[in-house]
């Protein structure tokens, strides 16, 4: 009897329940909080979301629809965290996904086991361990939640006196009121949280290793994430990063006029940092940039540069892990972000083992997971077929090769993808699986009746 496993109730999650469901494939979905939305859940009682009070989508509401049910067209261009909750809270119930969701049920262990997987569950509260048994596994347990800090830590960091998060655990600004605070890093979560504690902080400071490309929400009066949709993609790449480098000089000015230095790569190669305010705040001079950290005494942070400040407070907005605690290591990991996946979906030499959401486009990830979804959920019915492990193999090789000419060499772009040349190579890769399916390849057993609710755990 064919039963799947959904391991997480994200958006990632989500996408996988709605179309196993909407195909009659029998699957349970797990996940540890009380309710729906992974990261965009405010307080999440599965303890590892790190949505701050004031977080806004940095992508419009347009790019963040999944292809089978649109954002509502009121409300703001850019919805606050609880809009985007409820997004997905309709998602869930205009498909009826909550029946197959069996919450405040932690996995825990993920192994394979005689053609199969053995799936080991926890309710929260619960001492006793349950074990299941599926056919496939579908991992859609996210990649912003795992915080990541400096490795080598900074020299001296043990040694600080004040206070230091990482920017998962920040919340609000209210306790660096007056405050001299040092944030880590260039990407999204650094930019917005030291422009809000900035409104109140006594100084603040903003400390990358690289010079990066700062995008404004809005270009030419529509929101930036648009371009993904607009003839200037249609560009080759040689073409494409000089206009849009061109453009952001013509719309927000030199990176010098805001204190910051010019970056030496071009802005496709890293994914985009966003924020307005941030320029906003720069301007102002209310937040300082500094490049990285070289060391720390107990009141002080020394800059490459060689300059010194007087910190009272760090915020580490310095990524995260890719990490799966429910799968040993010998299984599938990602070391160094790097993840040895055909189409960022499936591990050649694990059958019935599929991974969600981890294809991270410089937008929304939301439009790509029901496609994803659909090609797994054709691999579990027997529709269409892979190529040979070999061959995925060779493919993920060239796939990396071709990465490490467009973007840069860090941990946080090890999952980095172009929205379109990644939809095309899915749509590519379920024809030919239909057609390998049609051949030699025989299709899966059907599927069997369904076994008891999920919820009878």
């Amino acid at each position: 009897m064919r039963r799947t496993c959904v391991i997480g109730a994200g958006p990632s999650g989500l996408a996988a329940s709605k179309v196993l469901a909407s195909r009659n494939v029998p699957f349970d979905c797990f996940e540890a909080g009380s309710g729906v939305g992974g990261l965009w859940r405010y307080g999440n009682d599965n303890g590892i979301s790190g949505v701050y009070a004031s977080l806004h989508a940095n992508i419009s509401k347009e790019s963040m629809s999944f292809s089978s049910l649109a954002m509502p067209e009121t409300g703001p261009v850019f919805p606050h965290h609880s809009v985007v909750l409820a997004y997905l809270e309709d998602y869930a119930a205009s498909f009826g996904l909550h029946r197959h969701i069996v919450f405040g049920t932690r996995v825990t262990s993920v192994r394979p086991l005689d053609g199969g997987w053995e799936v080991v569950c926890r309710r929260r509260g619960g001492v006793a361990e349950e074990t299941r048994r599926y056919t496939e596994v579908v991992v859609a347990n996210g990649h912003h939640w795992d915080p990541r800090f400096p490795a080598p830590a900074v020299p001296g960091a043990e040694e600080f006196g004040g206070t230091a998060i990482h920017s998962h655990d920040y919340r609000t600004p209210d306790p660096y009121a007056g405050r001299r605070v040092l944030v880590i890093g260039m990407g999204n979560s650094a930019c917005e949280i030291a422009a809000e504690v900035s409104r109140t902080a006594a100084r603040t400071f903003l400390s990358a290793r690289d010079a990066a490309h700062l995008f404004p929400k809005m270009l030419l009066g529509r929101p930036a994430d648009h371009l993904a949709w607009s003839p200037l993609s249609d560009l080759p790449r040689f073409l494409k990063d000089p206009a849009l480098r061109l453009l952001l000089r013509f719309t927000c000015g030199a990176p010098a006029r805001y204190g910051l230095p010019e970056p030496v790569r071009g802005p496709l190669a890293g994914h985009p940092s966003t924020s307005d305010e941030l320029l906003a705040q720069l301007a102002r001079g209310a937040v300082t940039p500094k490049p990285g950290v070289s060391s720390f005494g107990r009141d002080t942070a020394v800059f490459g540069d060689g300059s010194r400040e007087a910190v009272d407070a760090v915020v580490y907005a310095t990524g995260y892990r890719i990490s799966f605690p429910f799968l040993e290591p010998s299984v599938f990991a990602a070391p160094d972000g790097r993840t040895e996946l055909y189409l960022r979906t499936v591990p050649p030499r694990v059958p019935g083992l599929y991974f969600m959401g981890l294809a991270q486009p410089s937008g929304a990830a939301f439009p790509l997971l029901e496609p994803q979804a659909e090609w797994i959920t054709e691999l579990i019915e027997g529709a269409v077929a892979l190529p040979s492990p070999a061959d995925m193999a060779r493919a993920i090789a060239r796939e990396w090769r071709r990465h490490r000419k467009t973007y840069v060499s860090t941990y946080r772009h090890g999952i980095e993808i172009d929205f379109r040349s990644y939809r095309r190579a899915l749509h590519r890769e379920r024809r030919a699986g239909r057609r390998r399916a049609r051949g030699a390849v025989p299709a899966l057993p059907a599927v069997a009746r369904p076994a008891p609710a999920a919820d009878a755990l």
